[in-house]
């Protein structure tokens, strides 16, 4: 462990401290001693802002594999990549397929606690190291919640450890690690402000804080509470649906009226870019193998048709032209046989250009939509790097609508369901007839490949037909010069109740010294 606390002082110093040297006018961080840092107010606000570069979101995956596609919601086309050990059940505790994540967690977590030990000494206002304490609980949180809702419990460290530390520390209770983070996020909203101005959107809100404590009290199952924190934001009135479902992810909306937090890319927090735009991208376009996440059958079938009923129970379906008539969510969402992208008419037909016989083509018969920029440039100097929307106001609607149901009051939940139907034109759902397989479906599609899916489908207990789904797929064929669509089985994936919290690395059992065991996940022993 002694070695392991050097390690995690390293790369803290790597990436916390290493930061943009034009952010401000002033030298690499690593220039300086620590006790200059924390005594110039200038390299203060350079680490605050490169504190934000550690967030982990879906963006940051790409390139690699996105939550998406070890769930019904989409397929990841390379048959040997990490997902698909997951999708098969070949995962372990020494795949390593999530060491980085709890690695990184510690690295990040360490972080922000070294930055709450400075604060005596920061030349400050009370006020800005009152908000810096806001920003860095608020940070601290956002990682262990990554952490937990991967592993479940988890070691806590509240402060910066040294040598002369304890440093085997055992798993908190699920209570505990709940009521840490809770605490965290409560402090945080006491210290955050409403807003900010322009010149630093991106940060750390009140209502950052009261939404990620309303997502986790709603995965814990407190409706009450997560009610009452969703209702916050609402009341406040600060947020609104952006009026443009598939316009809200580009990144000319960046920061948009929708928004409640977000990871900003090539920006003064973080500088960095992310690779979404080439990964899931055609080859046709990108001049590589490409295409990764693959929305499946199983998806684009829960959305509706334009009169409100789902494809098998509507005279607007027609098997001859199956994409007509939908749900406008669905072609925001999803690149389809005959759909338009870049004003290249999309051939989803194998062995077309935009669908190549080779290994870069879409085994599911879809590509990702949702996310890209229609204006990527895929060659030279692009700074287009859209931010990754982490919450917003759409998704407080749906987290208070499930407790509404939960806690019985299936109008109230209709009100908020029929806001988003809204605002995509969708019919609303009728009075009387909000019912849970209703709020699911919603669900879905408002918020497919955001990542939360694996926390609904654990919450729900869904596991075995969500994700031990049989994935199904779309083949099409011609025929005398007509398209014919038939739906395929492509593969009947793994589930078992254990995997709802993933095995702890064996590389972090191992650092553990004789004695000082820390406890594996039920099932992965």
């Amino acid at each position: 462990m002694k070695k392991m606390i050097r390690y995690i002082i390293f790369v803290l110093l790597a990436t916390t401290i290493a930061c943009n040297k034009d952010a401000l006018n002033k030298g690499p961080l690593n220039l300086y001693s620590d006790n200059t840092i924390w005594k110039d107010s200038a390299l203060i606000s350079r680490v605050v802002l490169q504190a934000y570069s550690s967030i982990h979101s879906i963006y940051d995956d790409a390139g690699n594999w996105m939550p998406c596609d070890i769930t019904d919601e989409a397929k990841d086309r390379r048959s040997y990549h990490a997902a698909n050990l997951i999708n098969t059940g070949q995962y372990t505790s020494s795949t390593g397929i999530y060491n980085n994540i709890w690695q990184n967690t510690y690295v990040n977590v360490r972080g922000c606690n070294t930055v709450l030990s400075h604060l005596d000494e920061m030349p400050l206002s009370d006020a800005g190291k009152q908000q810096i304490k806001g920003e860095m609980l608020f940070l601290r949180a956002l990682h262990y919640l990554d952490l937990y809702y991967i592993f479940g419990r988890f070691p806590i460290v509240d402060k910066v450890l040294s040598l002369d530390d304890e440093l085997a520390i055992a798993r908190g209770s699920d209570e505990d690690c709940i009521t840490f983070m809770q605490k965290d996020l409560d402090d945080a909203t006491a210290l955050l402000p409403e807003t900010y101005p322009a010149a630093s959107l991106g940060r750390a809100t009140k209502y950052a804080a009261i939404g990620m404590k309303c997502r986790l009290l709603l995965n814990h199952k407190d409706y009450n509470g997560a009610a009452a924190a969703a209702k916050t934001i609402i009341d406040r009135d600060l947020y609104h649906l952006f009026p443009d479902y598939e316009a809200m992810f580009y990144p000319e909306n960046d920061d948009n009226v929708e928004v409640i937090f977000n990871k900003e890319f090539a920006g003064d927090q973080s500088g960095q870019i992310h690779n979404l735009d080439v990964y899931d991208n055609s080859r046709f376009f990108t001049g590589f193998g490409s295409v990764i996440e693959c929305p499946t059958q199983n998806l684009v079938d829960q959305y509706l048709l334009t009169d409100g009923k789902p494809w098998d129970h509507s005279t607007l379906y027609d098997p001859a032209h199956p994409y007509i008539n939908r749900d406008p969510r669905f072609q925001a969402s999803i690149m389809y046989d005959g759909c338009t992208w870049m004003n290249i008419s999309m051939d989803m037909k194998l062995g077309s250009a935009i669908n190549p016989s080779t290994s870069s083509n879409t085994p599911t018969g879809y590509m990702l939509r949702k996310f890209l920029n229609p204006n990527y440039i895929f060659y030279g100097n692009n700074s287009n790097y859209q931010n990754c929307i982490m919450l917003r106001l759409a998704e407080i609607y749906l987290n208070y609508a499930e407790c509404q149901l939960k806690l019985g009051n299936a109008e109230e939940a209709r009100t908020y369901i029929n806001l988003l139907r809204k605002r995509v034109q969708m019919p609303e759902v009728p009075a009387g007839q909000m019912d849970w397989d209703t709020y699911v479906r919603e669900r879905t599609v408002e918020l497919a490949f955001e990542g939360q899916r694996w926390n609904d489908i654990r919450r729900w207990g869904t596991g075995a037909t969500m994700i031990g789904a049989q994935i199904t797929a779309i083949n099409i064929a011609v025929n005398n010069g007509a398209r014919t669509y038939t739906r395929v089985s492509l593969e009947q994936r793994y589930f078992d109740p254990k995997i709802y919290y993933f095995p702890i690395p064996q590389t972090e059992l191992q650092k553990y010294p004789a004695g000082k065991v820390l406890e594996q996940n039920p099932g992965w022993q």
